[in-house]
């Protein structure tokens, strides 16, 4: 899979991340960059360990959203994010999956194969981190303040109150980004 640079003065270069204070000064992307110019995106958040409900939540949320066509927006990590690019990709949705670790990382990890289909169908993926750089806590932390710098709409379905989904709502709501409710109880509230 070839992965290439997109520095901040590149045309393709995502508009609203010019928006997020420290913004990224490269992305490494695999797959279709002009995905950042799409929209609307929706950014489709939350816990790693969801109930068996949260994932049918997830999966009615994007299958709502594929009636308006719109780009869905995770960051790849095991749980709600999972579950929202996979529902993307199985009701014909292009995605943008931004992870907290290098690509060449999550390529060699357990969401490889959903990686690979992403760019195979259409969707895209981008990291402001080095390849090779694994995945921590601060990064996945930086990651959510890009994932609402991206999109144009941002949901939580459901996430623990220290959880890193609140991050990125508190930065959708600081950079006044659209913040929609889902109908599904959440687990707390920012």
């Amino acid at each position: 899979m070839e992965i290439r640079e997109l520095k901040s003065d590149h045309a393709d270069y995502p508009q609203r991340a010019l928006e997020l204070p420290g913004r990224p000064r490269v992305f490494r992307t695999a797959g279709d960059v002009s995905l950042f110019g799409e929209g609307p995106i929706l950014a489709v958040l939350g816990t790693r360990e969801p109930a068996p409900e949260v994932r049918k939540a997830t999966r009615r949320i994007v299958e709502v959203a594929s009636e308006f066509a719109m780009v869905v927006l995770s960051g790849i990590s095991p749980g709600v994010d999972v579950a929202a690019h996979e529902a993307a990709l199985d009701t014909g949705l292009k995605t943008i999956a931004v992870p907290g670790c290098g690509l060449h990382v999550l390529l060699e990890s357990d969401r490889g194969d959903l990686a690979r289909r992403i760019v195979d169908e259409g969707g895209l993926l981008a990291s402001p981190f080095p390849n090779d750089a694994p995945e921590t806590p601060d990064r996945r932390w930086w990651r959510n303040r890009i994932l609402a710098a991206l999109c144009h709409g941002l949901m939580v379905v459901a996430s623990e109150p220290d959880g890193g989904a609140w991050e990125a709502h508190r930065w959708a709501r600081r950079l006044e980004r659209r913040l929609i409710e889902p109908e599904l109880e959440m687990t707390s509230s920012p």
